[in-house]
């Protein structure tokens, strides 16, 4: 997950129900413009009823042109299931790509389901297609491909799709649906900017079986955009779909402020979540690791003022006002991805977030002690538990 504020859905309100028509003001999360629920609720609605815009026809599947768009996920874990129920209920054509053999049978006999806020979704089989390698991907190319992997694996990733890129490019874009940062940096030499978008993701999304998840907190729309300049109408039909489809969501014209503000978040909160095996509630309300958490954020204020990065909030005490009064109550109870990454053996997303942070610093001449140290100790953790799960 990690992915946050202020668009619950109110207790007892249908799970296909519109969000509330209310301005929801996003400055908490490095946007700098209001975003009206009721436009996304019109544009949702427009798209069922198949209005003119070319998203949509009277059968109610989604098009494009005159064809129904096709949408692939590569990548099942728990961010990957979540999107594929979201847009899968706005009878988009949802391909996902999936490596284990096991996985790949269960989807294909039981679906996927999801649970938890929002309501409970379940996606049969037949509206899926299951892929097992990048090649299916070019025999009839996405409009848009997700990529819902963790951060480190994304270099294999782009190595595998650079071999189809003749195929992929001119017509397929790419969103990356990722914690941290420099993600895109794999897929430069070869994939076109103008096609190459992000994915701010603050809803907490928990895997429970290889077929389903469970939201488990949700603080803020679902962002997307582009950190090239990129006009934001280019991804609102995508984001109007997972409106649509049961999650909040909205075009950005400010990614790299929206990615940076959810960096702050992640990296005060997930590095010390797994190490000390607390929830973010459990986290702010100690003392010592609250100290810990508000160091990080003056070093990465630090850091971004150094790189000429602005965000919403002038410096860090004016962001740790915001973070305590608005980030944290709807997520008190949840636990980082990385905390579930280090119980179950896995590796973690630590050098995408924290080391991030370290290389940023570094080029611009800033220390970030803290920061540094929360990110060795998570590397050793990692070692320590990899080693448990051989042994």
């Amino acid at each position: 997950m990690e992915q946050l504020a202020g668009l619950h859905r109110p207790s007892g309100q249908n799970e296909s129900a519109s969000p509330p028509e209310r301005d929801i003001t996003s400055r908490n999360l490095g946007e700098s413009c209001i975003v009206r629920s009721a436009a996304v609720k019109s544009s949702a609605t427009a798209l069922a009823a198949g209005d003119d815009r070319g998203d949509g026809d009277g059968d109610g599947v989604l098009r494009q042109g005159n064809r129904s768009v096709k949408i692939a996920i590569w990548g099942i874990g728990a961010v990957g299931i979540g999107l594929a129920t979201v847009l899968a209920r706005t009878k988009s054509r949802i391909q996902l790509l999936i490596r284990s053999e096991e996985t790949a049978r269960e989807v294909a006999s039981r679906g996927i389901t999801r649970t938890g806020r929002f309501g409970e979704v379940r996606i049969p089989p037949e509206q899926l297609e299951v892929l097992r390698t990048a090649r299916e991907l070019r025999e009839d190319p996405a409009d848009w491909l997700l990529v819902c992997t963790k951060s480190h694996s994304t270099p294999a990733i782009a190595s595998e799709l650079e071999d189809h890129a003749d195929r992929l490019t001119g017509t397929t874009r790419l969103l990356l649906c990722q914690n941290g940062w420099e993600n895109e940096t794999s897929f430069l030499n070869y994939w076109p900017t103008d096609r190459l978008f992000h994915a701010r993701i603050i809803t907490g999304f928990h895997k429970r079986t290889a077929t389903s998840v469970e939201i488990t907190a949700h603080a803020a729309a679902i962002a997307l955009g582009s950190l090239y300049d990129m006009a934001p109408s280019l991804v609102a039909p995508l984001a109007e779909r997972i409106s649509k489809g049961g999650i909040p969501a909205e075009a950005s014209a400010d990614m790299r402020s929206v990615l940076w503000a959810k960096m702050l978040y992640n990296c005060a909160l997930n590095p010390l979540g797994a190490l000390a095996d607390r929830r973010y509630g459990e986290i702010t309300s100690d003392p010592t690791t609250k100290g810990l958490l508000e160091d990080v954020v003056h070093e990465i204020f630090e850091v971004l003022a150094k790189a000429e990065i602005e965000l919403a909030w002038p410096d860090a005490r004016a962001y740790l006002e915001t973070f305590y009064s608005e980030l944290i109550p709807p997520t008190a109870g949840h636990e980082s991805s990385m905390l579930q990454d280090l119980r179950a053996g896995k590796r973690t997303e630590i050098d995408a977030l924290c080391g991030a942070v370290e290389r940023l610093g570094a080029a611009h001449g800033v220390a970030t002690p803290v920061t540094s140290a929360l990110a060795v100790l998570v590397r050793a953790a990692e070692s320590d538990r990899e080693g448990e799960s051989v042994a």
